[in-house]
């Protein structure tokens, strides 16, 4: 019978978390960071609700819900399962669909192509 050395264990640790963060950060498509005023307009909700879009990516975006007038709420509004972000700064707006939600911060998915604003804030 021949022995083989083992790997040592904080190797094999450091493997396996190595993989795990991999897993983790596998996505379709890559994230970028942004800071972008939008609202969050949908005949469910009463009044465009004012977000900021955190990061966007071509499949989706990180949204936080902003405390305001409109919205004394803040992170604890309501949202309809889809609604449509109008991102005021480039004049386009794209329909989504809620994926996650943590507090005030909101994972969407896109469900349209992006197109030009249709409405005015609304």
């Amino acid at each position: 019978m021949i022995l083989r050395p083992l790997a040592p264990v904080s190797a094999a640790v450091e493997t396996a978390a190595a993989e795990a963060r991999a897993l983790l950060e596998r996505r379709f498509a890559k994230r970028k960071a942004v800071a972008t005023n939008a609202l969050i307009v949908s005949p469910d909700i009463s009044v465009p609700l004012a977000c900021m879009v955190r990061d966007i990516s071509p499949t989706g975006a990180r949204l936080e819900l902003i405390k305001s007038i409109e919205n004394p709420l803040g992170g604890r509004a309501k949202l309809p399962g889809t609604f449509t972000i109008n991102l005021r700064l480039d004049r386009m707006e794209v329909d989504c669909g809620i994926v996650w939600r943590n507090g005030a911060f909101v994972g969407v998915r896109f469900l349209s192509t992006p197109r030009t604003h249709t409405r005015n804030g609304r």
